[in-house]
């Protein structure tokens, strides 16, 4: 029976609000609301930055690089059509960049420097050649070298990759320079490549990974003068 103390009967203490677990109750939906904020402003800020490169790709960067190709019928642009990366990739670059390096989400955006990207791809006895010439004109366009990588001498890859600026607004392109030969190799060892990118689980994997893109590339012949185009800076 209730006392007349207590009318309502004994207090059951297992109902009693814990102050603690409330305040981290609170902390935790704080917390997640917040995560839920970021995440929105990172997806709309990846979208703007994709639009704005996207509209620097189509109306400035690839019209001079067809300009450019149409000044030597030797040799022609590769996959012109996937000059854009699509937005989902860049996404998941600039993403993995923020956790990484923790930088915020525009210098994410802009350290990815193949967001926009091209190939060039030259016979093998006009390659030296036209790599020398091809930077010309790019430089004659208006265009900045930034960086210029030689891999001929790599087991794993064989091939020139230059990064370029946009001078007016600073937007960044890569430009690869193969044969026909290590374009093909490139394209048949990419799937190895991305696993390699994002890590594998092993060792021994990795030691595999890597000897099956040596025996690939370990096919191409190397041009004439390849090995003496010079790094940059």
């Amino acid at each position: 029976m209730a006392s007349a103390s207590n009318p309502s009967g004994p207090r059951d203490l297992h109902n009693v609000p814990d102050p603690d677990a409330e305040r981290q109750t609170r902390i935790a939906r704080t917390i997640e609301s917040r995560g839920i904020a970021d995440a929105v402003y990172r997806a709309h800020a990846i979208r703007q930055a994709y639009e704005k490169i996207s509209d620097i790709e189509h109306g400035t960067v690839t019209p001079a690089m067809k300009r450019i190709e149409a000044e030597d019928p030797g040799r022609h642009l590769a996959g012109l059509e996937n000059s854009l990366k699509g937005m989902d990739r860049l996404a998941e670059k600039v993403t993995l960049d923020m956790r990484k390096k923790g930088v915020a989400v525009d210098q994410a955006v802009a350290n990815v420097k193949d967001a926009i990207r091209y190939t060039f791809c030259y016979s093998e006895y006009a390659y030296a050649e036209g790599v020398y010439a091809d930077c010309d004109r790019l430089t004659d366009a208006g265009f900045e070298l930034v960086e210029c990588r030689n891999s001929w001498d790599r087991e794993q890859y064989k091939g020139v990759n230059s990064r370029w600026r946009v001078p007016v607004n600073g937007q960044m392109f890569e430009l690869q320079f193969h044969t026909q030969a290590s374009l093909d190799a490139k394209e048949e060892t990419h799937w190895a490549y991305e696993r390699l990118r994002v890590g594998v689980p092993t060792p021994a994997e990795q030691r595999e990974l890597e000897d099956y893109q040596k025996r690939v590339t370990a096919r191409v012949p190397v041009p004439p003068g390849a090995h003496d185009i010079p790094d940059y800076p």
